[in-house]
């Protein structure tokens, strides 16, 4: 099981020194153990904390691409592979450590996700594990997502876009139940909403899914990721990748009833796509005020695309 090392925050003591005749002096103590008598009063200077998970450039990888289980004894997308990620200046790895399944009811190729996880942070990635739930087990949903953030991943993300299993009805309320259930389970960890975008739902396919509860789990997720793959419009309006990633945000956060919730925007998927898509992409999350964006998914992004994205940071709107 994977553990990140905590960081030490060090203590630097000053001490005030007042010299006779008047002249007052200021010294630095010594940086070794303090006496006992001075550390009931030394408190540690605040500090800020680590980027979210969710932050910066990001890449993903589906359970088909590096498990056994899915992608054969030789999965095509192996730990070695994170070099590569990190040469392109990718910052967050989201990958799907489990399946919706009832053949594999734990996760994945554990001894692969040990190696992505020690290969990812050694680069000084972010590693988010994400997770495509049917809505029709919500326990073996709940026992799963659980079993992933005790494995030592950054974050969790649940990826809420299946439509086949229940109905509309039995759907909505287990994604209800599902999230309020992971929300009370891990109330430290950082929850991403994979969702779908929003112009789809709403102004393209208003069957697709209606009546979704955005009040309803709004309060269990911190962050918001719209699947804003513009690659997928095939209407001259919605092909543009700055309009389409910036019309979902906007409607996202409408929803949501909160004008800056915490997005990070997922785009692609193709190697067709060019550069100047991806630099759309980009200039519509940072006007946005998007933490993050990334792509999906890292085999079908063509080299092209990583250098608009660089040093890519938006601190929120």
């Amino acid at each position: 099981m994977h553990r990140r090392p905590r960081r030490r925050v060090g203590v630097l003591v000053l001490a005030v020194v007042v010299v006779a005749l008047g002249i007052v002096g200021l010294t630095a103590e010594s940086l070794g153990e303090p006496h006992p008598a001075e550390t009931a009063d030394v408190e540690a200077a605040p500090t800020a904390g680590p980027p979210s998970p969710y932050a910066g450039v990001g890449t993903w990888l589906s359970r088909y691409r590096f498990t056994r289980e899915f992608g054969g004894p030789t999965p095509p997308v192996t730990p070695a592979d994170v070099d590569t990620m990190a040469a392109a200046g990718v910052q967050a790895l989201y990958l799907q450590p489990a399946a919706d399944d009832p053949k594999y009811p734990d996760l994945l190729s554990p001894d692969l996700l040990e190696q992505f996880l020690t290969r990812a942070h050694h680069h000084g990635m972010q590693v988010v594990a994400w997770y495509l739930p049917h809505f029709t087990d919500t326990a073996a949903d709940l026992r799963r997502l659980e079993q992933m953030v005790a494995f030592g991943f950054d974050a969790v993300a649940v990826d809420i876009e299946f439509t086949d299993g229940a109905d509309l009805p039995a759907r909505n309320a287990a994604l209800v139940d599902l999230s309020r259930r992971l929300r009370a389970a891990v109330p430290d960890v950082v929850l991403g909403a994979v969702v779908l975008p929003p112009v789809v739902t709403d102004v393209l396919n208003l069957g697709y899914w209606p009546q979704f509860p955005w009040a309803e789990i709004r309060d269990s997720y911190d962050v918001w990721l719209p699947m804003a793959y513009w690659s997928n419009r095939r209407e001259p309006e919605w092909a543009d990748a700055a309009r389409y990633v910036g019309e979902n945000v906007r409607l996202l956060r409408e929803h949501l009833g909160e004008e800056c919730a915490v997005v990070s925007v997922v785009g692609g998927y193709d190697v067709g796509q060019t550069a100047e898509d991806y630099a759309g992409m980009a200039r519509a999350a940072s006007e946005a005020g998007a933490i993050g964006v990334s792509i999906y998914d890292w085999p079908t992004t063509p080299s092209s695309a990583w250098a608009p994205l660089q040093d890519y940071a938006a601190s929120g709107c």
